[in-house]
């Protein structure tokens, strides 16, 4: 065994096992001890010939020896985790990950253990391990590392979970605002379960940080805002769909041609209408008909007129009173201030009146996802 070490010290690892065959070799009871040395020295000599299975079976052999001291195993269960990951023995590394674990919550070993677990299948316990690492990492106030958000993506997606992979694609818009990370949220914002008026809100900050790309986006977009009664506003994103010639297929030119020349009369109709409207607004029990001529003159491209009437209309309050959707309206009028404020280039206002969405969740999510653009 003092052969071995100084063949050790010397890096001479052939000759390191040679000398550890004649000690087993050697006639005469082994004790525990010899054994537990015995597998030490190999596992290091085979780890330095990057023969990691050998490695493995000789680490682990001693990890098993009554002689491995408790303090030594966390690092021992972290090597083992190293050479079965490059075995691609994903079993293992969850055994050994898991009960690193157990010892320490080790960011490397958290993602090691969701890898092992997404390939192998296992996605929801790959979610659930990344999500307590994520939850670590806020708890302590640190920015998470991309490759760990694509690995979190990655296995919601195959889990399943549509929810996971916006909360997440939400935190790499956050903290690495790629134009593909924004394209994937507004996807994966819209394949949530909303409502139209929810779906509405999303598809506007899809156009404003321009992920707005597809035929069918322009012309539902276009939909829901005229059933808003906000014509003015689908004729400009239809305008828009023109103009970036997203309307290819005859079809598409066909409907979306019929679609914004209704646009246009809608809009016609509301901007003749905008001043009776506003001055009823004054004497309206609640602030919805304020917030609805602020909406049409957000529309019409007037930003400071849309910010004085849709203040109006918060400022009186009850907006939707009684309405089912009452809390998604509430916070709707929060957001079309801020983006009124936005697009007047007060950005400060309008993180004021982003921060004030603050009933309907997903409403709560869009307003975040705005404040990311003040």
């Amino acid at each position: 065994m003092t052969a071995a070490q100084e063949a050790q010290k010397a890096r001479k690892w052939q000759d390191m096992l040679a000398k550890l065959r004649e000690a087993e070799a050697t006639p005469g009871a082994k004790s525990q001890f010899d054994l537990y040395y015995m597998a030490e020295f190999r596992g290091y000599a085979y780890h330095n010939l990057r023969q990691d299975a050998d490695a493995a079976r000789e680490l682990e052999t001693a990890l098993n020896s009554p002689c491995m001291p408790e303090a030594k195993k966390f690092e021992r269960y972290k090597s083992l985790v190293g050479l079965y990951s490059s075995l691609r023995n994903h079993a293992k590394v969850i055994d050994y990950g898991n009960r690193a674990l157990k010892i320490s919550k080790d960011a490397d070993m958290m993602v090691a253990v969701a890898q092992a677990y997404y390939l192998s299948g296992n996605n929801k316990e790959s979610v659930r391990v990344m999500n307590e690492l994520l939850a670590d990492i806020d708890g302590k106030g640190r920015v998470p590392k991309e490759q760990q958000l694509l690995l979190i993506v990655a296995a919601c997606d195959k889990a399943g979970d549509k929810s996971c992979v916006a909360k997440v694609f939400e935190k790499l818009v956050n903290h690495y605002p790629k134009p593909d990370y924004w394209a994937n949220l507004m996807v994966a914002l819209n394949q949530i379960d909303t409502n139209d008026l929810q779906k509405l809100n999303v598809m506007r900050l899809q156009q404003y940080v321009n992920v707005l790309k597809k035929p069918g986006d322009f012309k539902e977009m276009a939909q829901l805002a005229i059933e808003e009664k906000l014509g003015c506003e689908a004729q400009a994103i239809l305008e828009q769909g023109f103009t970036k010639k997203v309307f290819v297929e005859k079809r598409d030119l066909d409907v979306n041609t019929r679609l914004l020349a209704a646009a246009k009369t809608e809009c016609a109709t509301e901007k003749a209408a905008l001043a009776k409207n506003e001055a009823a607004a004054q004497s309206a029990a609640t602030g919805d008909a304020y917030v609805k001529v602020g909406a049409q003159y957000l529309a019409s491209g007037d930003a400071a007129k849309a910010t004085e009437s849709i203040q109006r209309g918060i400022t009186k309050g009850a907006i939707a009173k009684g309405d089912p959707l009452e809390a998604q309206r509430a916070d709707e009028a929060a957001l079309l201030l801020g983006i009124a404020q936005l697009k007047a280039n007060n950005k400060a206002e309008a993180a004021k009146a982003f921060r004030t969405v603050k009933r309907d969740p997903t409403m709560v999510r869009i307003a975040k996802l705005w404040l990311l653009n003040t």
